[in-house]
């Protein structure tokens, strides 16, 4: 009971703040006996888009973002539970479940009970899953080179995959994981700029331990990538180097999706390209 009272006790005391931040509204939802940080712009009246970040990163990779989507909408970007500013329980498992969940929780906070949500990366199954949940209603969604991590039909590519997560999941359970993840990062941020790169590796050297290891373990497990049918309207943007196997996926699990594959960008085309991606967004959502 006494941590669920200091835990409202801090909420409390950390809501007049919120009204001064020059940012975006800084809050804090309760979710399982800890803290889960949120930013918040645009009218409270108008519709709601929530911002999902990516695995080791945090709300503020969404700044490029932030200003267009709050012209039309009430913008609320959360840290996912182990990253940025909430909390980072140890006795917790970091299950797609857990960040789905966050999300709700943030959602609820927020007084919001239907959201675009819009994620990057991690977000995809995050997203996916909130869906699988059916607790919080999805308007529409966007997938920003979205990692999809269900098993390839072939055996062969199939095992292959498998071997590769495995050897990568071994890398970030020991005590050099943040050199693991630095290497693992590097092949997919050679067009990111070098402020957004320097941040970047800022948040994965200061990455926790245990939220690493344990997300990258959950992120392919089978109960998330499990046959599914959303009759959701879908933008997924990605990088060619990304596309391999989305175009079917996206067929199977969400038939009313547009498809939009650029060359010219990599993992984080929301930092290398912002103007198009939140062209394409807007367009999206009107």
């Amino acid at each position: 009971m006494l941590p669920r009272l200091l835990l409202a006790l801090f909420v409390l005391l950390a809501a007049p703040v919120a009204a001064f931040a020059k940012d975006g509204q800084s809050r804090f939802a309760g979710f399982d006996d800890f803290l889960v940080h949120y930013k918040v712009w645009g009218k409270e009246t108008a519709p709601a888009v929530i911002l999902i970040h990516g695995f080791t990163l945090d709300q503020s990779f969404w700044r490029n973002q932030i200003p267009a989507l709050a012209k039309t909408h009430r913008v609320i970007a959360l840290d996912s539970p182990g990253h940025g500013d909430s909390a980072r329980p140890q006795d917790v498992t970091y299950s797609m479940s857990l960040y789905a969940r966050a999300v709700e929780a943030v959602a609820k906070d927020a007084g919001v009970s239907h959201a675009v949500l819009i994620g990057h990366s991690m977000g995809l199954p995050v997203i996916h899953t909130v869906l699988r949940r059916g607790q919080l209603k999805v308007d529409k969604a966007v997938f920003v080179d979205g990692a999809i991590m269900a098993p390839p039909a072939d055996p062969k590519q199939r095992a292959e995959e498998a071997k590769m997560l495995a050897d990568l999941q071994a890398g970030l359970a020991g005590p050099d994981y943040k050199l693991v993840l630095e290497q693992f990062f590097k092949s997919f941020t050679p067009k990111v700029p070098a402020a957004d790169l320097k941040l970047m590796q800022a948040r994965i050297r200061d990455a926790d331990h245990h939220m690493v290891a344990d997300t990258f373990k959950h992120f392919a497990d089978a109960d998330v990538w499990a046959p599914a049918r959303f009759d959701v309207p879908v933008l997924a943007l990605y990088a060619k180097m990304s596309e391999a196997g989305v175009k079917d996926w996206l067929k199977a699990n969400y038939p009313k999706h547009k498809l939009v594959v650029w060359d010219d960008v990599d993992h984080f085309p929301q930092l290398e390209q912002p103007q198009r991606v939140n062209k394409e967004i807007t367009d999206f959502l009107k």
